[in-house]
């Protein structure tokens, strides 16, 4: 019995060893060693990577953040050579790599991939394209230089930022942070125009333009200007208001829409309208057909108004002839003259209304002729009988109270 244990003991001790000697020489045959001393390249170089190993069938397995490959070796002498392909080692970052037998890791480590000093490519972008005078707007320039592969370049890499403006030019350096160097740059007092450009490793960008617009207007005045101050109902009362700028002496940009407002003695509103240019707008508006006193003023909406004027307009006339024919059906006012006993121009309205026992029936409208109006009352809706008639033009009223008669 005691012989029996004795040898499952040494069958066992067998056993292990010849399996620790087979581990061991595993370990041994799968030795590799990494023989490439650059750990660093740049973009476009081509890499290729040298290890010496104890078995013929590695492979590299590398991965970047563009794809992952697996290589197969080229064997010359005692060393595997992996070449690493172009759409890896140009671009930038790291490329991990590992040494693969039959699926398992034998050895790992990592290239780093860095901008090619070849060529530098200027990508440049400044916005809003557009800003106001003052000190207190700007835009930025941002400035993103590459190398031919599209790689950014590395941070702290210089940036000289120039821009000009009127006749100064103002140059600045900046470093590249997180792939992009930027500058924000305010706008002066003045209204004008900025151009910008950046260099990088003796690259220049391109020009870019940034308007500066004038600020918000300020402050303004009007002023009125008219051929005669009759109520004729026919010529053109016109405004205009003082050259429009901003806080900084600056004039409003070209097509500042403007609005004329005028209240009238019975509190209409009547309003024109106009669009700078060179800083002034003009307005128009036709004269009042009756005495009239005008409250004008305008303004730039919600941001300035202008002073108040007040115009007068005096009578066209004092009084006026109306004849009726005999049966008061047909009405004749006129002739109608004016300031300079002229006879009034045609189209000038004159209104006829017509009641009956404190009851409005119709009002009649129509325009002068050759300095007369006519109104006729047909049969058909006006029978006989008494009717109030009121008339009135150029602000003057006149009653009358006739019998119709067929």
């Amino acid at each position: 019995m005691k012989y029996r244990s004795l040898h499952i003991i040494f069958q066992i001790s067998l056993i292990i060893v010849f399996f620790s000697f087979r581990i061991l020489v595993q370990k041994k045959d799968k030795t590799v060693s990494f023989l490439s001393k650059k750990t660093t390249v740049l973009a476009g170089e081509s890499v290729k990577l040298e290890f010496s190993a104890s078995d013929d069938n590695i492979q590299l397995f590398c991965t970047s953040s563009y794809s992952t490959v697996i290589l197969t070796p080229k064997r010359v002498d005692k060393i595997y050579q992996f070449d690493l392909p172009k759409h890896l080692t140009n671009k930038r970052g790291d490329i991990v790599w590992n040494v693969i037998h039959q699926n398992k890791t034998l050895l790992t480590g990592n290239i780093t991939v860095l901008p090619s000093k070849e060529k530098t490519i200027m990508e440049s972008y400044a916005g809003p394209p557009s800003i106001v005078a003052g000190g207190e707007d700007y835009f930025m320039l941002t400035v993103c230089p590459t190398d031919e592969y599209d790689n950014p370049l590395l941070d702290d890499t210089n940036v000289l930022i120039n821009y000009q403006f009127d006749s100064k030019i103002v140059s600045s350096n900046e470093k590249i942070k997180n792939l992009t160097a930027w500058k924000t740059i305010f706008s002066y007092e003045k209204s004008g125009r900025f151009l910008v450009n950046s260099e990088c490793n003796g690259v220049s960008s391109k020009e870019i333009t940034t308007e500066v617009y004038p600020n918000n207007a300020v402050r303004f005045k009007i002023t009125s200007s008219r051929y005669h101050d009759y109520a004729d109902g026919n010529q053109i009362a016109s405004f205009k208001t003082s050259v429009i700028k901003d806080s900084y002496g600056n004039i409003v940009s070209d097509g500042t829409h403007v609005v004329f407002v005028t209240k009238n003695i019975s509190g209409d509103l009547l309003t024109s309208y106009g669009n700078t240019i060179a800083g002034v707008a003009t307005g128009k508006m036709l004269h009042p057909d009756r005495k009239e006193s005008w409250k004008t003023f305008a303004y730039v909406d919600g941001i300035a108004e202008s002073d108040t004027l007040n115009i007068k307009f005096k009578e066209l006339f004092t009084d006026f002839q109306v004849k009726f024919s005999e049966d008061n059906r047909e009405i004749t006012v006129g002739p109608i003259k004016s300031f300079m006993n002229q006879l009034i121009p045609d189209g000038f309205v004159t209104k006829l209304n017509i009641y009956q026992k404190d009851t409005l029936l119709e009002i009649k409208e129509v325009p002068t002729r050759k300095g007369y109006a006519k109104f006729y009352l047909h049969p058909d809706f006006y029978i006989e009988n008494s009717y109030g008639l009121k008339i009135e033009t150029g602000g003057i009223t006149k009653n009358f109270i006739k019998a119709l008669k067929n």
